[in-house]
């Protein structure tokens, strides 16, 4: 009888869904993040979706503010598996 040749087993890196890179940067708006408004440090209340439009209530402020108007740094994600680590 005879063995066959063990193969090593290759893991792939996984590719990014077409039209996406492998990381994108966005902004994230949350309860007690700290965003620049016109030159001056804000704390972010709560956020809200109204018909597909993101509002970013501040602390303090009664009327929600447009995110474009707000400056804070993006966080960087990623759009491949990665692998567990234990």
């Amino acid at each position: 009888m005879q063995a066959s040749p063990a193969h090593p087993v290759t893991q792939e890196q996984p590719q990014a869904p077409w039209g996406w890179a492998k990381y994108f940067r966005m902004p994230v708006y949350k309860p007690g993040t700290r965003v620049r408004r016109a030159g001056s440090w804000e704390t972010v209340s709560h956020v809200s979706l109204r018909r597909n439009d993101l509002a970013v209530f501040l602390v303090g402020y009664a009327e929600p503010v447009d995110p474009m108007d707000l400056e804070l740094e993006p966080t960087v994600f990623t759009t491949v598996r990665v692998p567990e680590r234990y």
